[in-house]
């Protein structure tokens, strides 16, 4: 008999967050930095991801040199995106349900780090267990981000539930890693028993 679900991992970006507006500004720097000669390393995503670093400073260890303006002009966007970032609707009802059966909520996301401290902004009404990669240095589907849900939630995988819109990252990982797991895809309208329409629909699957 399974375990009664003790924790709820949420990916954040397209599951609990929403972005009104993509600058796209870390992919713009990379793209000037191919057109400036720079090779595009395979780790690159993941190191603009996994490091704790103001984002020049993530830069400047990527052997990447930008101009001021273009720089200036990074933040600028980067703020955009940022200021205009909003919850979902079926966020706060959900979040405040689980809050109320004293289920343990964390938020598992693949983000730089100014996202993360945008996201915090934004959920400052709640409590979480953080396993942000910027924070613990991998990126989902590895291992050790989810071992860090573990770790701080003192819970089992069998008593974790993640909800997440990345098949991989948000279902695939974690079912292998011995979570359980639903696959958030709004107004898909599949029926298949791990996908979910809404974030209401988590509460139907804690027990």
């Amino acid at each position: 008999m399974s375990k009664a679900i003790q924790v709820v991992a949420f990916d954040v970006f397209g599951t609990l967050v929403r972005m009104s507006v993509k600058n796209h500004p870390y992919r713009k720097v990379l793209k000037y930095a191919k057109d400036a000669g720079r090779k595009p390393r395979q780790d690159d995503a993941r190191l603009l991801m996994t490091q704790n670093l103001p984002p020049e400073r993530i830069f400047e260890h990527m052997g990447i040199s930008i101009p001021l303006d273009m720089l200036e002009q990074f933040y600028r966007e980067l703020a955009e995106e940022l200021t205009l970032l909003t919850l979902f609707d079926d966020v706060a009802p959900v979040l405040d349900a689980l809050a109320k059966k004293e289920i343990k909520v964390a938020l598992c996301s693949n983000l730089a780090k100014p996202y993360g401290e945008a996201v915090d902004r934004l959920l400052s009404d709640y409590d979480f267990i953080k396993c942000l990669s910027y924070e613990v240095g991998a990126i989902k589907p590895e291992l050790e981000i989810y071992d860090d849900i573990v770790s701080k939630s003192e819970s089992t995988p069998s008593e974790i539930l993640f909800v997440g819109d990345t098949f991989l990252a948000d279902v695939e990982g974690p079912l292998n890693y011995g979570f359980r797991a639903l696959h958030l895809q709004r107004g898909s309208g599949q029926t298949n028993p791990i996908v979910i329409q809404s974030l209401l629909q988590v509460m139907n699957n804690i027990y």
